[in-house]
Protein backbone atom coordinates (compact mmCIF):
# COMPACT_ATOMS: atom_id res chain seq x y z
CA UNK A 1 0.00 0.00 0.00
CA UNK A 2 2.47 2.27 0.82
CA UNK A 3 4.29 1.41 -2.31
CA UNK A 4 1.40 1.81 -4.55
CA UNK A 5 0.98 5.31 -2.69
CA UNK A 6 4.08 6.72 -3.79
CA UNK A 7 3.89 5.52 -7.29
CA UNK A 8 0.82 7.75 -7.32
CA UNK A 9 2.22 10.48 -5.38
CA UNK A 10 4.89 10.38 -7.70
CA UNK A 11 3.02 10.19 -10.63
CA UNK A 12 1.20 13.36 -9.55
CA UNK A 13 3.97 15.62 -9.22
CA UNK A 14 5.42 14.17 -12.58
CA UNK A 15 2.00 15.68 -14.11
CA UNK A 16 2.22 19.00 -12.22
CA UNK A 17 5.71 19.62 -13.50
CA UNK A 18 5.16 18.98 -16.94
CA UNK A 19 1.90 21.10 -16.91
CA UNK A 20 4.77 23.64 -15.38
CA UNK A 21 6.83 23.43 -17.75
CA UNK A 22 4.65 23.54 -20.74
CA UNK A 23 3.34 26.84 -19.49
CA UNK A 24 5.97 28.82 -20.81
CA UNK A 25 6.64 26.96 -24.24
CA UNK A 26 3.13 28.05 -24.47
CA UNK A 27 3.13 31.67 -23.95
CA UNK A 28 6.31 31.66 -26.03
CA UNK A 29 4.76 30.20 -29.28
CA UNK A 30 1.93 32.64 -29.28
CA UNK A 31 4.67 35.85 -28.97
CA UNK A 32 3.43 38.90 -28.50
CA UNK A 33 0.21 40.83 -28.09
CA UNK A 34 -1.01 42.38 -31.71
CA UNK A 35 -1.35 45.64 -30.79
CA UNK A 36 -4.52 47.84 -31.45
CA UNK A 37 -4.79 51.42 -32.47
CA UNK A 38 -2.45 53.62 -34.93
CA UNK A 39 0.97 54.20 -35.18
CA UNK A 40 2.26 57.32 -36.91
CA UNK A 41 6.07 57.65 -36.65
CA UNK A 42 8.51 59.89 -38.66
CA UNK A 43 11.29 58.48 -39.80
CA UNK A 44 15.17 58.99 -38.95
CA UNK A 45 17.66 58.22 -41.04
CA UNK A 46 18.33 54.83 -43.41
CA UNK A 47 19.76 53.64 -46.25
CA UNK A 48 18.97 50.84 -49.27
CA UNK A 49 20.13 49.16 -52.28
CA UNK A 50 18.88 49.07 -55.86
CA UNK A 51 20.33 45.91 -58.07
CA UNK A 52 21.19 46.88 -60.72
CA UNK A 53 22.01 50.14 -60.04
CA UNK A 54 20.22 53.15 -61.81
CA UNK A 55 21.46 54.84 -65.39
CA UNK A 56 20.11 56.88 -67.78
CA UNK A 57 19.33 53.86 -70.02
CA UNK A 58 19.15 51.19 -67.43
CA UNK A 59 19.73 47.71 -68.48
CA UNK A 60 17.54 44.75 -69.26
CA UNK A 61 14.81 43.39 -66.55
CA UNK A 62 13.78 44.24 -63.16
CA UNK A 63 15.09 45.90 -60.15
CA UNK A 64 14.96 44.90 -56.56
CA UNK A 65 14.98 47.10 -53.87
CA UNK A 66 16.00 46.99 -50.18
CA UNK A 67 16.15 49.46 -47.39
CA UNK A 68 16.26 49.67 -43.85
CA UNK A 69 15.25 52.73 -41.51
CA UNK A 70 15.11 53.65 -38.06
CA UNK A 71 12.05 56.08 -36.82
CA UNK A 72 12.43 58.57 -34.40
CA UNK A 73 12.26 58.49 -30.59
CA UNK A 74 9.74 58.81 -29.47
CA UNK A 75 6.67 58.32 -31.95
CA UNK A 76 4.28 60.94 -30.26
CA UNK A 77 1.73 60.31 -32.50
CA UNK A 78 0.89 56.48 -31.80
CA UNK A 79 -1.90 56.15 -30.00
CA UNK A 80 -2.18 51.91 -28.83
CA UNK A 81 -5.68 51.48 -27.16
CA UNK A 82 -5.02 47.58 -26.68
CA UNK A 83 -2.37 46.07 -24.58
CA UNK A 84 -3.05 49.01 -21.54
CA UNK A 85 0.54 50.12 -21.18
CA UNK A 86 2.34 50.58 -24.48
CA UNK A 87 4.08 53.42 -25.91
CA UNK A 88 5.58 53.30 -28.59
CA UNK A 89 9.17 54.75 -28.53
CA UNK A 90 10.33 54.27 -31.78
CA UNK A 91 11.60 50.84 -34.43
CA UNK A 92 13.38 49.77 -36.92
CA UNK A 93 11.54 49.29 -40.59
CA UNK A 94 12.91 46.80 -43.21
CA UNK A 95 11.40 46.39 -46.75
CA UNK A 96 12.29 44.63 -49.59
CA UNK A 97 10.79 44.34 -53.39
CA UNK A 98 11.03 44.22 -56.75
CA UNK A 99 9.95 47.13 -59.65
CA UNK A 100 9.35 45.81 -63.30
CA UNK A 101 9.40 47.46 -66.13
CA UNK A 102 7.19 49.01 -68.58
CA UNK A 103 5.77 47.55 -71.78
CA UNK A 104 8.80 48.77 -73.41
CA UNK A 105 12.32 49.94 -71.37
CA UNK A 106 14.22 48.98 -68.50
CA UNK A 107 13.20 48.92 -65.02
CA UNK A 108 16.69 50.44 -64.13
CA UNK A 109 16.37 53.50 -66.10
CA UNK A 110 16.19 56.19 -64.38
CA UNK A 111 13.44 57.85 -66.35
CA UNK A 112 11.20 54.86 -65.85
CA UNK A 113 11.96 54.08 -61.79
CA UNK A 114 10.74 57.50 -61.65
CA UNK A 115 8.09 56.89 -63.58
CA UNK A 116 6.08 54.12 -65.41
CA UNK A 117 7.88 51.43 -63.19
CA UNK A 118 5.20 48.67 -62.18
CA UNK A 119 5.35 47.89 -58.35
CA UNK A 120 5.22 43.79 -58.48
CA UNK A 121 5.69 43.75 -54.95
CA UNK A 122 7.29 45.21 -52.07
CA UNK A 123 6.95 43.87 -48.28
CA UNK A 124 7.92 45.96 -45.22
CA UNK A 125 7.88 44.62 -41.50
CA UNK A 126 8.17 47.15 -38.47
CA UNK A 127 9.43 45.66 -35.30
CA UNK A 128 8.45 48.15 -32.72
CA UNK A 129 10.68 49.63 -29.74
CA UNK A 130 8.05 49.97 -26.87
CA UNK A 131 7.91 50.74 -23.28
CA UNK A 132 5.47 48.45 -20.95
CA UNK A 133 4.69 45.30 -22.89
CA UNK A 134 6.42 43.82 -25.80
CA UNK A 135 4.14 43.96 -29.07
CA UNK A 136 4.18 42.00 -32.00
CA UNK A 137 5.75 43.42 -35.49
CA UNK A 138 3.57 44.95 -38.45
CA UNK A 139 3.99 43.63 -41.89
CA UNK A 140 2.27 45.52 -45.03
CA UNK A 141 2.75 43.56 -48.24
CA UNK A 142 2.37 46.33 -51.59
CA UNK A 143 1.99 44.67 -54.97
CA UNK A 144 0.69 46.11 -58.42
CA UNK A 145 0.51 49.75 -59.30
CA UNK A 146 2.61 52.43 -60.90
CA UNK A 147 4.02 56.26 -60.13
CA UNK A 148 5.23 54.89 -56.48
CA UNK A 149 8.31 57.01 -57.13
CA UNK A 150 8.51 60.71 -58.05
CA UNK A 151 9.91 64.07 -57.12
CA UNK A 152 13.15 66.10 -58.40
CA UNK A 153 15.80 66.78 -57.37
CA UNK A 154 15.83 63.58 -55.63
CA UNK A 155 13.08 60.49 -55.16
CA UNK A 156 10.65 59.99 -53.05
CA UNK A 157 8.93 56.74 -52.47
CA UNK A 158 5.26 56.66 -51.54
CA UNK A 159 3.72 53.37 -50.98
CA UNK A 160 -0.30 54.26 -50.25
CA UNK A 161 -3.08 53.28 -51.69
CA UNK A 162 -3.27 54.74 -54.56
CA UNK A 163 -1.77 54.46 -56.18
CA UNK A 164 -0.98 50.61 -55.02
CA UNK A 165 -4.06 49.11 -56.09
CA UNK A 166 -3.66 45.91 -53.29
CA UNK A 167 -1.84 45.94 -49.62
CA UNK A 168 -2.78 43.26 -47.07
CA UNK A 169 -1.51 44.43 -43.56
CA UNK A 170 -0.82 41.43 -40.56
CA UNK A 171 0.19 41.99 -37.02
CA UNK A 172 0.29 45.01 -34.71
CA UNK A 173 -2.29 47.77 -35.84
CA UNK A 174 -3.79 45.25 -38.85
CA UNK A 175 -6.91 47.60 -38.35
CA UNK A 176 -8.28 49.43 -39.69
CA UNK A 177 -6.06 47.76 -42.97
CA UNK A 178 -6.95 51.04 -44.89
CA UNK A 179 -4.08 52.68 -42.80
CA UNK A 180 -0.66 52.23 -44.29
CA UNK A 181 1.25 54.98 -45.66
CA UNK A 182 4.91 53.88 -46.13
CA UNK A 183 6.76 57.24 -47.72
CA UNK A 184 10.79 57.26 -47.97
CA UNK A 185 12.68 60.73 -48.77
CA UNK A 186 15.93 59.34 -50.60
CA UNK A 187 19.02 60.85 -52.24
CA UNK A 188 17.76 58.75 -55.70
CA UNK A 189 18.39 61.05 -58.35
CA UNK A 190 15.41 61.76 -60.11
CA UNK A 191 14.90 61.33 -63.89
CA UNK A 192 17.71 63.13 -65.32
CA UNK A 193 20.62 61.21 -63.67
CA UNK A 194 24.27 61.17 -64.00
CA UNK A 195 26.08 58.45 -65.45
CA UNK A 196 25.82 56.25 -62.46
CA UNK A 197 25.00 53.55 -61.88
CA UNK A 198 23.34 54.32 -58.53
CA UNK A 199 23.13 51.02 -56.36
CA UNK A 200 22.84 52.46 -52.77
CA UNK A 201 21.21 55.48 -50.91
CA UNK A 202 20.29 57.06 -48.00
CA UNK A 203 16.74 57.90 -46.41
CA UNK A 204 16.92 61.29 -45.15
CA UNK A 205 13.13 61.62 -44.03
CA UNK A 206 9.55 60.21 -43.94
CA UNK A 207 7.07 58.61 -42.31
CA UNK A 208 5.37 55.37 -40.98
CA UNK A 209 1.70 55.16 -40.42
CA UNK A 210 -0.26 51.85 -40.16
Amino acid sequence: MIRKGLVTTAATFSLMGLVVMMSPGTATAYGPAKAVGIANCHIASGSGTLTPGLTPTGTKGKVKISFTVSLTVPCPNASVTSPPGVTILGGTVTGAGVYAPPVSGNASACPNFDGPDILRHLAVSVVWKTSGPAIAKTRVAFRGGTGTVGGSPTDTITLDTPPVPVVVKTGSFAAPSTTHTVQLDTTIPGPGCGPGPYTTFSITGGVVTV
